[in-house]
């Protein structure tokens, strides 16, 4: 009885540890570590604030569709993406909150740029962002695009019709009322 109450319990650690192991985030393979913001900012080609529109599974990571408010380095377009890599040792970013502000340290030239947990992306609480600024100063504002200009669309080159010809159809319905005018005038005598 002693042997199987010992078994049992072997067993259950056993099991309790597969499921530890199992349920276990894919960032747990991630095998960088956290370095100092100063090398993080010096890595990063764009370091912004944006907030998050809409998110979406791009493999096994996410593409984030972004609003950027305030840029310290690089020109990031007001709507902008960022991807995030994800799957074993990629350290990515995984499903980030709709209508939360990040700061994001990103890589590359063009859209959608490259950020992980690595790179120093983190929520944009205030002691983070006065990190930034105290690094690159108090930044500029992401402006949005401004709206399109009206312009002329000339349809045809052909002059418009004259007075007596737009008229006419005006004329001829004045001269149809009192015709019939007169005719409900002549029959109403009889």
């Amino acid at each position: 009885m002693f042997r199987a109450a010992r078994l049992a319990a072997a067993l259950l650690l056993a099991c309790l540890g597969l499921v530890f192991t199992v349920s276990a985030p894919a960032s747990a393979d991630c095998t960088c570590r956290q370095g100092q913001l100063d090398k993080q900012v010096s890595k990063a080609d764009l370091v912004f604030i944006g907030t998050i529109d809409k998110v979406a599974a791009q493999g096994n990571g996410f593409l984030y569709e972004i609003t950027a408010s305030r840029t310290y380095q690089g020109s990031p377009e007001r709507e902008t993406q960022v991807l995030s890599a994800g799957g074993r040792d990629a350290c990515g970013l995984g499903e980030l909150a709709v209508g939360t502000s990040y700061v994001f340290l990103a890589t590359g030239t063009e859209t959608p740029y490259a950020a992980d947990a690595c790179g120093g992306t983190s929520v944009a609480n205030p002691t983070k962002v006065g990190k930034v600024e105290e690094l690159l100063g108090e930044g500029t504002a992401v402006e949005p695009p401004p709206p399109p200009t009206a312009q002329l669309t000339q349809v045809e080159k052909v002059a418009p019709a004259g007075f007596a010809r737009a008229a006419a159809p005006g004329a001829a319905a004045v001269l149809i009322g009192l015709l019939g005018l007169l005719v409900v005038r002549r029959l109403a005598r009889r």
